[in-house]
């Protein structure tokens, strides 16, 4: 029979969190220690730079959802959607302003973000794909 359909309030974003937080945690340490034993000190932060960034965006994305959905489903993918050109504003500045080391603006920052965002997506997409959602925010 599966799992029962997921009602209003019940999406797992908790869940998700811990799993996302767990593998970047994991991702950071293995990353970082690739970076230091291959290039050194540069490539371990810009490594671990790169995937911050990314990190905090979801983060920041999970802190907006999880009190959008106490009202709706559809507040919460309003609250979502809405925060996709901000968080795409405001860590574009981050990158550029930031006080970031120049020694880790480096190609090693671009793999620990996309390595990050990758990891990220594809546990978001293990988890949600695994529930039963209803596509209405009530029954009747």
């Amino acid at each position: 029979m599966g799992p029962k359909p997921l009602g209003i309030n019940e999406m797992p974003w908790l869940k998700i969190f811990r799993s996302v937080s767990l593998a970047l945690a994991i991702l950071a340490l293995v990353g970082t220690i690739v970076g230091v034993l291959i290039a050194g000190k540069p490539a371990a932060g810009g490594f671990l730079t790169g995937l911050t960034l990314v990190y905090l965006s979801f983060a920041v994305g999970i802190m907006v959802v999880i009190p959008a959905e106490k009202k709706s489903m559809k507040a919460a993918a309003a609250a979502l959607a809405a925060m996709y050109p901000f968080k795409i504003m405001v860590f574009t500045g981050l990158l550029v302003f930031a006080p970031i080391p120049q020694d880790f603006r480096n190609g090693w920052l671009l793999t620990g973000a996309i390595l990050a965002l990758t990891a990220q997506l594809v546990i978001e997409t293990k988890i949600i794909s695994k529930q039963r959602i209803l596509y209405f925010d009530s029954v009747g």
